[in-house]
């Protein structure tokens, strides 16, 4: 068996969490980039969040449990376990379910979607009984939620999605516009995915979002789930609590508290027109909705949470959808800053085509597709995703690869996928076998790949 939250693959850690490495925020880079020597261990690769953790309490969890080497895998698909366990420095009390167990700790999974990772010195007690798991109700999760987020600290709650429960401490209208942004991507991207022959399921669990009405909120929040983020991010995603974090880019509620009074729904209205209009509004657009891909992605089907997904394959996804409506400047309704495509993702295109026209030893797609083996400063695969210098480049490779394998391979695409689904924490992950899986389905001749693609990039 092979667990690989708990293996050592710290040319991993950004993994497919790396989201706020996004290749837009390259030159910030360097402040989110984990040391792979002092950081060995694939749990925080594995676990973290679209964002890098580089923290000492991260780096001694991660340490302890590289040095287990028995696991011992547990059927609870009929047990409920109740575990009172510290978790950052306070006793918390959960009941879920067991993912696995090595002698050390292990991964529990709450009723309420959120996993710990829980080490054995930090368990205070723990009991299981013969109750099947079942995800807390809405009304259960409504109640958690405002017991955690309470409403006279600020906090509302939009429950009026299908899929998403929104917490927000800005203006109901941009609250409203990004929960209607959220179920509309969810909508798209399981139709699109479904058109194309994968197999998606709906989310067990509520999908959360916390929409924070200011940046330093949002750093604050940021800090409290040991997540590094680069200066110019506005929201990220984060495995562990399987939630999205947020904050106003437009700055009405700060501009409400400053005046002391309530804007009106025209004011507002306005205010969002002209948030579109701003010249990195695009941006932001593209950011919230590639970690709105993300979080779908895990909840849905199309990436199992614990297991192995190489990182141009999370991330393409996520680069494919993200394209903002192309005529942003000139929209008059906020709920169509995106549109569903596919777009071409000039954003990416631009830099995929300077990066192509370089020489390059051997295939560009053999080298980002891999795990990232190999001797210390060999850059390829995921680490390729995390460092400033190749980070543009395989984020532009990452969508270009993806738009191409829709658009032509698009039956290869989606048996890969359903290969990729299947795959557990226990499934093998090397460069060999990454390599191998990509052949199977879409060939060997790495230059001919490489030609069939030259043609098609030319055409866009």
């Amino acid at each position: 068996m092979n667990f690989h939250i708990f293996r050592d693959n710290s040319h991993q850690v950004p993994a497919i969490f790396g989201v706020t490495t996004r290749i837009s925020h390259a030159k910030n880079a360097k402040k989110a980039n984990v040391d792979a020597k002092k950081h060995p261990s694939a749990l925080v690769a594995v676990f973290a969040s679209f964002a890098l953790t580089n923290t000492p309490v991260a780096a001694a969890i991660v340490s302890f449990f590289v040095a287990l080497a028995f696991v011992l895998f547990l059927d609870t698909a009929s047990a409920l376990d109740y575990v009172q366990f510290k978790h950052h420095g306070k006793e918390r009390s959960e009941e879920g379910r067991i993912v696995f167990e090595e002698p050390g700790g292990f991964l529990l999974e709450a009723r309420d979607g959120q996993q710990y990772i829980i080490k054995k010195s930090d368990i205070i007690s723990r009991r299981s009984d013969d109750v099947p798991f079942v995800r807390y109700t809405n009304a259960e999760m409504i109640e958690r939620l405002q017991e955690e987020f309470p409403p006279n600290n600020g906090y509302n709650l939009d429950t009026r999605n299908d899929h998403f429960m929104i917490v927000y401490t800005t203006s109901k209208p941009f609250a409203t516009w990004y929960g209607n942004l959220m179920q509309k991507v969810h909508e798209h991207y399981v139709l699109h995915w479904k058109r194309l022959g994968v197999e998606l399921t709906p989310p067990e669990f509520p999908m959360i979002v916390v929409v924070l009405s200011h940046k330093g909120d949002f750093r604050d929040y940021a800090k409290q789930d040991k997540v590094a983020l680069a200066d110019d991010m506005c929201a990220y995603y984060h495995r562990l609590t399987n939630r999205i974090i947020v904050y106003d880019m437009t700055g009405q509620q700060a501009q409400r508290e400053e005046d002391r009074r309530r804007l009106t729904s025209g004011e507002i209205s306005r205010e969002m027109r002209t948030f579109l209009r701003q010249p990195n509004s695009d941006n932001n657009i593209r950011t919230i909705v590639h970690e709105a891909v993300h979080q779908i992605g895990f909840n849905t089907g199309m990436h199992p949470r614990t297991a192995p997904i190489p990182v141009w394959l999370c991330e393409g996804l996520a680069l494919f959808h993200e394209v903002p409506n192309p005529n942003i400047a000139r929209v008059t309704i906020a709920t169509n800053a995106w549109t569903p495509g596919p777009h071409v993702n000039h954003y990416r295109l631009a830099q995929l085509r300077k990066y192509l026209d370089k020489k390059h030893r051997e295939s560009p797609f053999r080298l980002m597709i891999q795990r990232g083996e190999g001797k210390s400063g060999d850059m390829k695969g995921d680490m390729l995703f995390r460092h400033t210098e190749t980070a543009l480049d395989n984020y532009a490779l990452a969508w270009g690869l993806t738009y191409y394998l829709v658009k032509k391979r698009p039956k290869e695409l989606a048996a890969y996928l359903a290969m990729m689904q299947n795959k557990t924490h226990e499934s093998e992950d090397t460069d060999e076998i990454r390599i191998k899986e990509f052949e199977k389905y879409f060939g060997s001749d790495w230059e001919q790949f490489h030609k069939d693609f030259s043609v098609f990039l030319q055409r866009l």
